[in-house]
């Protein structure tokens, strides 16, 4: 639980009026082409992560030095990593995990993208990711944050508790779901410097240095965010009537929206020119097709 300060009462009353306001289309459409709206696990599942790794890695490649590219980066390491697990047998449940939980997160992502590129209505907490990568000064760990907050905190607990928090047997699946941070964990350090190398420098210098949230690490925050999600998605899967699922529903958006205000937070003034050009200089050649 945060405790409350005049600061964070500013923030939370930033996010609920967020949550009020209509949602304007972006200011310039990702690229989409090839991209799909909607994918299927058939296979074994580790073709499965195989495959989205392949296709966040096309996102990425699509969007070049578009700050939006951020989160697609990291996904690619996360599919790899899960790819790895799930090849190592290290679930109880695979299909679970690598078919119905991986697989309708990603739809999640699929879903604002396009939307987000069309010009649709997005959640509080991707809209404010997707202003901050479009116009803001914000640095690229602020970014990487921004889409793991609206992914994990927003997207996660509708899949989970879609999909299910406990096995048909009765059985509690949170001992996979602390796996796949496992999972999370070993992706994080070759994602960290992939953004690095390729978007802004700034990353190598260490958590302290990027991220506005300054007394957790990005790993920290992650290992949070997960606990926050599997706690909403019981509330939204035990929700007895439309009322109590509106309340678990209104719960999960205000949270998002919550963190994705305090992480966009007074980024430092005219930081946008520099990395956009550290990218263009040091990304590799699919990256220099910048915006």
């Amino acid at each position: 639980m945060i405790r409350s300060t005049p600061a964070r009462r500013a923030v939370a009353l930033a996010a609920s009026v967020l949550l009020s306001l209509p949602v304007a289309g972006p200011s310039r459409a990702a690229p989409g082409g090839g991209v799909p709206r909607e994918i299927r696990c058939t296979g074994p599942v580790v073709g499965c992560a195989e495959d989205a790794a392949r296709l966040f890695g096309r996102i990425r490649d699509g969007l070049g030095c578009d700050h939006r590219a951020l989160f697609p980066v990291i996904s690619v390491r996360f599919q790899e990593s899960l790819a790895a697990a799930l090849r190592a047998n290290a679930f109880r449940e695979p299909r679970w995990v690598g078919g119905q939980l991986n697989t309708g997160f990603l739809n999640e992502y699929l879903a604002v993208f396009h939307a987000d590129r069309e010009g649709r209505p997005v959640p509080v907490a991707w809209r404010v990711a997707f202003e901050a990568a479009r116009s803001g000064d914000a640095n690229a760990g602020q970014d990487v944050l921004l889409g793991a907050n609206a992914h994990i905190q927003r997207d996660l607990p509708y899949v989970l508790a879609r999909f299910g928090p406990r096995s048909p047997d009765g059985s509690s699946r949170k001992p996979d779901y602390e796996r796949v941070q496992e999972v999370l964990d070993r992706a994080y350090q070759p994602a960290v410097e992939d953004v690095a190398r390729h978007y802004d420098p700034i990353l190598a210098l260490g958590d302290s240095r990027w991220n506005p949230i300054a007394r957790y690490t990005a790993r920290e925050l992650f290992h949070l965010w997960r606990e926050t999600a599997w706690k909403h998605a019981w509330q939204l899967a035990s929700a007895g009537d439309a009322a109590a699922y509106r309340r678990a529903e209104r719960a999960v958006e205000t949270n998002a929206a919550h963190w994705a205000v305090l992480l966009s937070a007074a980024p430092p003034s005219g930081y946008r020119a520099g990395r956009d050009n550290y990218c263009r200089t040091h990304g590799h050649s699919m990256l220099r097709r910048s915006t």
